[in-house]
């Protein structure tokens, strides 16, 4: 490798790492203290940057929080992605998993909470001017992530059992996120059966 290359390499790390401490800090200070709390200045002073360099890898601060916004929920879907991954072929097993991973990951991260319902968790509406103006509705990504799994899987089933079933589950999900009446567990126990009955599959076991 040429040295121009290398040096541009090491910068390109360095600055993919700059973001991710940036994140990572902003992410912890939202979670405690909530978004209104975040100060850029803070945000640079804690990784040991500039201000300045910090407002021109992100640019303000509504920047940093779409950038942090865009981390969260892509790994929140990348993580129901690989559960449903796992059970090829069950639906019950697949909706279960995936279930209990969206409750129990959502129950103790308020910022998770705010950018999935869109209503502020803890008493904190500091982040939905942010989330409610920016950004598609993200019922719609995990529709289209469930529904997309669903489809390779049993491609022979009805649209309109299936389209019902789909948006069933994501909206009852979402509704146990904002109103949770029961431990995670059950709740991802009634999603799967609730799956399996709009297509005509037997209870899980």
């Amino acid at each position: 490798m040429a040295v121009v290359d290398l040096r541009a390499e090491t910068r390109a790390f360095g600055r993919a790492r700059l973001r991710e401490l940036a994140l990572d800090e902003t992410r912890a200070v939202a979670l405690e203290q909530g978004w209104s709390a975040v100060r850029m200045g803070s945000i640079a002073k804690a990784i040991g940057i500039s201000r300045q360099s910090l407002h021109a890898e992100f640019g303000t601060k509504d920047d940093l929080g779409d950038a942090l916004v865009q981390r969260e929920t892509s790994t929140f879907f990348e993580g129901i992605r690989e559960l449903l991954e796992q059970h090829p072929g069950d639906l019950a097993g697949a909706v279960q998993h995936a279930g209990y991973y969206v409750l129990d990951v959502t129950q103790d991260n308020p910022l998770l909470q705010t950018i999935l319902t869109r209503t502020p968790a803890h008493g904190d509406v500091s982040l939905l001017p942010l989330i409610t103006t920016r950004g598609e509705p993200l019922i719609d990504r995990g529709v289209e992530l469930f529904g997309a799994w669903v489809v390779g899987q049993w491609p022979s089933l009805s649209p309109a059992d299936t389209r019902l079933m789909v948006e069933s589950v994501v909206r009852l999900s979402l509704s146990h996120i904002v109103t949770s009446t029961k431990p995670a567990a059950d709740a991802a126990a009634d999603l799967a059966r609730l799956a399996c009955r709009c297509v005509g599959f037997p209870d899980p076991e």
